[in-house]
């Protein structure tokens, strides 16, 4: 059983900045939800809070004590705001003794990192206390930023954005235990292999003996040569079973689609409470799909980008907060932050209902549509005349359904059968829940058979219009010729 790797962050504060104290630990327990487990790692905070009384020369030598040495540390974090904190024997304030020691530890020992956040001072300054400490801060800031490179925001969640990017990207920069581990056997087994030099010479037995050894093959250098073909054989098998087309899909894996585009994840990071969410795409070397990530870049934080989304069983219209870049071994690492588009929610309570069609049926018509391809009977296309935007979308929808999705996807990526499930797959979620068809996915399977056609199973929920009334759910399945 592979081991975990516990690093440990130091968090250094004065008390005016609780709220971003409070982000770091939700930050940390996240990333140890998503991020770490495939690092092997996990990471801890460790802050004064953490200390229990004592006596010694004063309150902060209790403390140092007890925080122990700083080079046990991975990172220094600190944070400061309009006060620098109670002043001690040695420092202005606890806080900058702290940081003085993890200064002193990171010169012999390189460890821990130094990390310091600032965030903008206030404007109004109303009693001399207050300017006292806010020039304190200043002074402070100029002596981290002789030697550091910090980071300035504006607000507590503006930090906790901030933070949640940079220790991501620094995690993922990180080489895996399991990699270390494996470099440093390689390197253990290459020193083993060496041969040590016999000074003296072998002697006349010895010689006959190699001769031997080497000119009359036994019966274990023929098993061993039987097992070498065997093994061959099962790896030519094992190979060729794996490039085979799957026959079907439930889901679409790492993937994600971001517009017209799709890039594989190394994770994705879903706050429902901020309405957030943080992709982690796997290091690149492809320059298109490069320039498709820095485009999204908003150029100004008002005039942020929309975007089409959809992960999993997941999709959105999202706005991109931020694009952040990073270059590790020639490959490079996004991480985008995006935001839903409040514009784009809506309930279905606009849906209505037609002579002897519910809006539940008209959804199942759209549904059967986009997947399958099945348009609406003559008798249905006169009744639907009359309301144009049923089987198309509805009204206030963020897409129209007019099509069959496929054929053209299936002209348009022009990639093998077994990448394919997996693009239309996101591309259908997103019309599927965009359109308000349904609004939570059970199940989507896709599946190639002969001809190029696709096999289609279907079941979604849709959202009740009154809280005492069940949600309908919409069940089929079926085929769609791709070639249209």
């Amino acid at each position: 059983m592979s081991q975990v790797e516990k690093l440990k962050i130091f968090l250094a504060s004065p008390s005016d900045v609780a709220k971003e104290c409070d982000y770091v630990i939700e930050v940390i327990e996240e990333i140890n939800r998503t991020i770490a487990p495939s690092k092997g790692v996990i990471l801890e905070v460790v802050s004064s809070k953490h200390t229990f009384p004592g006596y010694g020369q004063d309150g902060q030598s209790v403390l140092n004590k007890q925080i122990g040495p700083m080079k046990q540390y991975e990172i220094f974090l600190g944070i400061m705001w309009s006060r620098v904190g109670t002043p001690t024997k040695r420092a202005p304030s606890g806080t900058i003794e702290e940081f003085r020691r993890a200064v002193r530890a990171n010169k012999s020992h390189e460890k821990p990192e130094i990390w310091f956040y600032f965030r903008k001072l206030e404007a109004h300054l109303d009693t001399q206390e207050k300017l006292e400490q806010a020039q304190k801060v200043v002074t402070f800031k100029k002596e981290v930023q002789r030697k550091a490179l910090t980071h300035d925001y504006n607000s507590p969640s503006n930090f906790r954005e901030r933070f949640r990017r940079d220790i991501s990207l620094w995690l993922n920069a990180r080489p895996n235990k399991t990699s270390r581990s494996r470099t440093a056997a390689a390197n253990r087994s290459k020193k083993s292999s060496v041969t040590p030099t016999n000074s003296q010479p072998p002697t006349e037995g010895e010689n006959k003996q190699k001769k031997s050894i080497s000119t009359s093959p036994t019966a274990d250098s023929k098993r061993k040569t039987t097992t070498t073909s065997t093994t061959k054989k099962r790896s030519l098998a094992g190979s060729s079973s794996i490039a085979r087309t799957p026959k079907s899909i439930s889901s679409s894996g790492a993937l994600v689609m971001l517009n017209d585009n799709f890039f594989l994840t190394e994770s994705v990071v879903d706050t429902p409470a901020n309405k957030t969410v943080t992709l982690h795409i796997s290091p690149t070397t492809n320059s298109e799909q490069e320039a498709a990530l820095r485009n999204l870049q908003p150029e100004q934080s008002y005039n942020k980008k929309p975007i089409a989304y959809a992960y999993q069983d997941d999709a959105a219209i999202m706005q991109v907060e931020s694009v952040v870049s990073q270059s590790i071994k020639g490959k490079t690492i996004f991480i985008l932050t995006l935001s839903r588009d409040p514009s784009s929610q809506r309930s279905n309570s606009m849906e209505i209902n037609f002579t002897s069609y519910s809006a539940d049926k008209i959804a199942e018509l759209r549904a059967r549509l986009l997947l399958l391809n099945e348009t609406p009977s003559i008798h249905e296309k006169n009744n639907f005349s009359q309301i144009n935007s049923g089987v198309e979308g509805g009204y206030n929808n963020a897409v129209n359904i007019k099509k069959n999705i496929f054929p053209d996807l299936w002209k348009k990526l022009k990639i093998p059968p077994s990448k394919f499930l997996s693009h239309a797959r996101l591309v259908a979620i997103y019309y599927l829940k965009m359109s308000w068809t349904v609004e939570d996915i059970l199940e989507l399977k896709l599946g190639l058979i002969e001809g190029n056609v696709m096999s289609v199973q279907f079941r979604g929920k849709r959202k009740s219009p009154y809280i005492n009334q069940e949600s309908a759910v919409i069940q089929f399945k079926g085929t769609c010729p791709l070639n249209g």
